[in-house]
């Protein structure tokens, strides 16, 4: 549960019984409000020589780690002037669907052979040089589940001018299952037009610490609240992603709003994650 899904006493309640001014560890959170940790900034900076660069950039980590709502801050952050982001709600599922999304994400008009839509879009986004408006970046979420064959697709549509030219530019994100896709040598072509590989890398202890407390302090709530040792041992069952820590963050809230504590001790902490079905091996002994 996250505080999206909670029904609208209980986060009244919730906030009540803490004095927040709004609830910590949200799931929807604005670019411009989001935590930054080491590893984000990197990645930001990164992306920020990529945009310059052009080419291809893939963004791999695990589920929850922080990588849309890194790559939202980086899109929102471009001169839209020079940048034109395409964002490219995929379909997982056949070669056509592929096509299809993609001619719909440029607002083209569908095709009945595959064909004809790859030399739509191909033309589409190969028409803006250096000189015709801003660079278009289309960016792929959630890539983990793309085939081989529809990384080809993104290879070819790539190409221009035997390779003279990135005449757009392509930002792929995944969890590190990408990786194994992308590891077989029959992948070699595509991963040689990667100018980017970055891997956003889970918060360490000294980042947990830090998010914890940003995201209490944005919710006003007093010092303390949950001890450095409970932190630790959020830190340990979360594994340092940002999700997991909002999920157990918030649960353990809940529980303590329940049993009428406003002091979250490590005591405290250990006996709910170790109680929590999801969680409890990670907390065991």
């Amino acid at each position: 549960m996250n505080a999206q899904t909670l029904p609208e006493p209980a986060k009244l309640r919730l906030q009540s019984h803490f004095a927040f001014a709004r609830l910590p560890f949200r799931k929807a959170v604005a670019h411009d409000e989001m935590f930054d940790s080491r590893a984000q900034r990197a990645l930001l900076q990164g992306l920020g020589l990529w945009s310059e660069l052009h080419g291809m950039a893939l963004i791999t980590g695990p589920s929850g780690a922080g990588k849309s709502i890194t790559v939202r801050k980086f899109t929102r952050s471009l001169d839209e002037s020079r940048f034109r982001v395409i964002p490219f709600a995929h379909s997982l599922s056949t070669h056509t669907g592929f096509l299809r999304s993609l001619n719909r994400a440029l607002d083209l008009p569908m095709r009945q052979h595959n064909s004809d839509m790859f030399d739509q879009a191909h033309r589409h986004l190969t028409a803006h040089g250096p000189d015709r408006g801003p660079h278009p970046i289309l960016v792929l979420d959630d890539a983990e589940n793309l085939r081989p064959e529809l990384f080809d697709v993104l290879r070819r549509l790539t190409s221009y001018a035997m390779d003279a030219e990135d005449r757009f530019s392509v930002l792929i994100t995944g969890t590190d299952a990408v990786l194994r896709t992308l590891k077989d040598p029959a992948m070699e072509s595509f991963n040689t037009r990667l100018s980017l590989v970055h891997t956003l890398r889970p918060f360490n202890l000294e980042d947990t610490r830090n998010y914890v407390a940003f995201q209490l302090r944005q919710a006003g709530a007093r010092d303390q609240l949950i001890s450095d040792a409970a932190v630790r041992k959020l830190f340990q069952a979360s594994g340092g992603t940002p999700r997991r820590i909002n999920q157990l963050a918030l649960h353990i809230l809940i529980q303590a709003a329940i049993a009428g504590i406003d002091t979250i001790s490590a005591d405290f902490m250990q006996q709910h994650l170790s109680e929590h079905p999801l969680y409890e091996a990670a907390t065991a002994g």
